[in-house]
C-alpha cells in the first residue's frame, strides 16, 4: 500500500513539474539587444561550411531583431535578418522567420534556455524542427534540429555560438 501511494505521489509530482515550466516573457530576452560575433556551422548529408558571423540585435519594444552578416569559405558573403517575437502568453514565438510552440525554458542561474518546435516540410519531406537558444550574460548559442517523421532522433543542421562585443 506504502508502494503504491508513493508511486501516486511520485507521477503526480512528475506531472505537476512538467506543466511548471512558466512562460516566456520580452523582458527576459531585451539584455540580447547589441552586438555579437561568433561562428556558424552548416551541416549537410556529406559536407560542412563554418561562417564567421556578426550579429547585431535591435530591441524594438516589443520584438527584437536579429541582423547576421556572415562571411563563409572563399570569402563568400551572407546577409539575413528576421524578427523574434514572444506571444500567446509567452507560448509561442516568431523566431527565423517562422511560428514554433514553446516547449521548454529552462531557467539555471543566469542561463536562460529556451526549446522551441514547429512542424514542416525540408526537402520535399515532412519534418520536425526543434531549435535551442541558450542564453547567458556574454553568450548565445544556438542550434538547429531536424527530425524527419521516419525518424527517432534529430539531427543538427546547424550550430551558432556568438559572444557579446
Amino acid at each position: 500500500m506504502k508502494f503504491v501511494f508513493s508511486l501516486i505521489l511520485f507521477s503526480c509530482s512528475l506531472s505537476a513539474t512538467a506543466q511548471n515550466r512558466g512562460s516566456l516573457t520580452f523582458n527576459e530576452l531585451k539584455n540580447l539587444a547589441g552586438n555579437w560575433a561568433g561562428t556558424v556551422v552548416l551541416t549537410a548529408e556529406s559536407s560542412q561550411e563554418t561562417f564567421q558571423t556578426l550579429l547585431e540585435i535591435q530591441d524594438l519594444k516589443d520584438s527584437l531583431r536579429f541582423n547576421f552578416n556572415s562571411t563563409g569559405e572563399g570569402e563568400k558573403q551572407q546577409a539575413e535578418s528576421f524578427i523574434m517575437k514572444i506571444y500567446d502568453g509567452g507560448n509561442k514565438i516568431r523566431f527565423d522567420s517562422s511560428e514554433y510552440d514553446v516547449a521548454a525554458i529552462r531557467r539555471r542561474g543566469v542561463r536562460l534556455e529556451i526549446i522551441i518546435e514547429r512542424e514542416g516540410v525540408y526537402e520535399s519531406r515532412s519534418a520536425e524542427f526543434q531549435q535551442s537558444i541558450v542564453i547567458g550574460p556574454a553568450n548565445l548559442n544556438i542550434v538547429k534540429k531536424i527530425r524527419y517523421s521516419d525518424m527517432v532522433d534529430y539531427f543538427i543542421r546547424s550550430r551558432s555560438a556568438y559572444t557579446k562585443k
